[in-house]
């Protein structure tokens, strides 16, 4: 029985451990864009085994394969795309066209689709980096005093968020995680939204307000913090939060293929 549980022991030690290989796209291209040329869309979405993303920058395609938002990205150079001052225009930036094909022809999951962008990242931009948790300034999303303005949705809402013209969003069967992802630093709103509503429903709402990013508001809309709270009774109060972020510590621009 000694002998048998050496073995066994042995055999244990000895096997080899098979790393889990990541997967990657079976063919994928990256084309630059000229820069400073026109830009009908960013971004866009799997279908099938497919995957087409439009004029999206290295900060775009991490937050996108990393499922975070692009605040969260930090460091690297200046084509990158990384924000570092909304005063000045972002005339540096690179962005890629992006087209590969899964292996097969079966239906990838998303989450599939985030780890082949991730090995991508690795080969074509040479993308390093490490993880931080920072102190930062926040918008924290809770309940206005009065109570929410929200209306629940009927089983037929499709879930649709759009932006109907400067400084109004529509909303038929949303969640307010959607919405928060219209407004985390952006759309007159200057830091990232931690969203503690506690709501998890979906709703059918209309938000107009005035945006402060363009010359074209109308000066009788609210702000976005008054909007919010008398159209949806939701508030806007900054504090601060730990929040993580991925710093980039090397970035190569891929050779077009």
């Amino acid at each position: 029985m000694r002998t048998v549980a050496r073995l066994l022991c042995w055999t244990a030690i000895s096997a080899p451990i098979l790393a889990q290989q990541p997967i990657a796209f079976e063919v994928a291209s990256v084309k630059q864009r000229p820069m400073g040329g026109p830009i009908s869309m960013i971004g866009g979405s799997p279908s099938g085994s497919r995957l087409h993303l439009e004029a999206m920058s290295l900060s775009d395609l991490i937050s996108w394969a990393y499922n975070i938002k692009p605040w969260q990205v930090a460091g690297g150079p200046s084509w990158t795309g990384i924000q570092r001052d909304r005063t000045q225009l972002d005339s540096a930036t690179r962005r890629f066209d992006i087209d590969a094909k899964a292996e097969g022809d079966e239906a990838r999951k998303i989450d599939e689709f985030r780890q082949m962008m991730q090995a991508l990242l690795t080969e074509r931009f040479h993308l390093t980096f490490h993880r931080e948790s920072r102190e930062s300034p926040v918008y924290v999303l809770v309940a206005d005093k009065n109570g929410p303005k929200l209306h629940e949705s009927g089983p037929e809402a499709k879930g649709i968020l759009r932006m109907a013209g400067r400084g109004k969003i529509t909303g038929s069967g949303s969640t307010i995680s959607q919405l928060v992802n219209w407004f985390s630093n952006a759309n007159g709103v200057d830091r990232p939204i931690v969203d503690q509503t506690g709501f998890t429903g979906k709703y059918d709402f209309t938000l107009e307000w005035t945006n402060l990013t363009t010359t074209a508001s109308d000066d009788t809309a609210p702000t976005i913090f008054t909007a919010l709270r008398e159209q949806l009774g939701l508030k806007l109060d900054p504090r601060r939060a730990p929040l993580e972020f991925i710093v980039i510590d090397r970035a190569e621009v891929p050779d077009g293929n």
